[in-house]
């Protein structure tokens, strides 16, 4: 296995990506005021590492300078999220939202609006829009078992992970549609700056051709790493720092930067929540430039702080980030999304029962 397969050097992002993470995010529009800070805070989150990530980088120290506890759930579902803020019951007060679920739930009015009174981050690479803060970027890419499928015997790309007849193997796939259209686009051959508005019929007939060879239907994110270390799965889409976490535990894992789905990842507050307050100054304390510093270090992440970026430039984590101006990689258009995510999800949903 080469250092340029499994984990290439990715500091040209460091140089060139600022500009482009502007891209992702909407204009900033900023009002409102919070009310009575609290005592407990319930954060949603995404499992395994991530979970303990958060706990170590965020919630604990803020714990530690507030006096604000922090419950993490796992649970990111946004027919939940809004359940619960349409029946006046809200019980998550700060949603860990991929860009699909940020800004979905902008259309549908789930959020509250950000109180720039209290979060005052400095400058960010990526504006906030009125009621959902860019946190950090990330990426998903191809994984394999580098035992059971060494060099040559696995693809390191989209159309690789489609060509079923080069790889022969068991497909993991994720449960959720975003990314995972624009994944099938890529693989049939359209190009990452051509995707949008995405074909979505398009894009579900190369999913039907992928269907037969899924051995797995992963809903969580660690969920499609386990089946790939576990012998259930022999390829899948997932997160590079899923997989290192896995490597550093002792798994034979691989990951590509060959090509990459690159999406920025937001906080937003569900509205009618009880803890307004302390949902709002938790969000300020996850953008301190140390915060951020120390999220992106130990998870592989591009830092959505200005001030955080030089640090994580100089760190090891510097070496295995995505190259967002290599033209191969894709770079999720969250306001599209926001506009399709519903239908296309029930429709994803749908399909993968027939």
């Amino acid at each position: 296995m080469t250092k340029t397969t499994l984990i290439t050097s990715r500091r040209g992002v460091l140089r060139g990506g600022a500009g482009l993470l502007g891209l992702l995010a909407a204009p900033a529009v900023f009002t409102g005021r919070a009310a009575a800070a609290d005592t407990t805070l319930t954060v949603t989150s995404w499992g395994g590492d991530y979970n303990k990530s958060v706990r170590e980088v965020f919630a604990d120290p803020f714990t530690a300078e507030t006096g604000i506890k922090v419950t993490l759930v796992d649970n990111g579902d946004m027919a939940k999220v809004k359940a619960q803020v349409q029946g006046n019951n809200v019980q998550w007060d700060v949603i860990d939202a991929p860009a699909a679920f940020a800004t979905s739930g902008a259309r549908d009015k789930l959020w509250e609006e950000l109180d720039m009174g209290i979060i005052k981050p400095g400058e960010l690479i990526a504006k906030p829009a009125a009621d959902y803060m860019p946190m950090y970027l990330y990426s998903g890419g191809i994984l394999w078992d580098d035992k059971r499928n060494p060099d040559g015997k696995h693809p390191v790309d989209f159309a690789g992970f489609y060509d079923f007849a080069k790889y022969p193997g068991r497909r993991v796939m994720r449960s959720l549609a975003s990314e995972t259209l624009e994944v099938a686009l890529v693989a049939d051959g359209v190009a990452p700056k051509d995707l949008y508005p995405l074909d979505v019929d398009r894009a579900f007939a190369a999913l039907d051709r992928m269907k037969p060879h899924v051995s797995k239907w992963a809903a969580t994110t660690p969920d499609q790493v386990n089946a790939v270390v576990q012998n259930e799965g022999d390829f899948s889409y997932s997160y590079f720092n899923r997989v290192k976490s896995a490597q550093k535990a002792g798994a034979p894992l691989a990951f590509s930067f060959e090509q990459t789905v690159n999406s920025l990842d937001y906080f937003a507050v569900p509205k009618g929540t009880k803890n307004k307050e302390a949902a709002m100054r938790f969000i300020d304390f996850c953008l301190r430039p140390d915060r951020q510093v120390a999220w992106s270090v130990r998870g592989y992440y591009l830092p959505n702080s200005v001030a955080a970026m030089d640090e994580v430039k100089k760190s090891p984590s510097g070496d295995f980030l995505p190259d967002l101006t290599n033209g191969k990689n894709v770079i999720v258009n969250s306001q599209w999304w926001g506009e399709n995510y519903t239908a296309v999800q029930k429709r994803y949903a749908e399909w993968m029962l027939i």
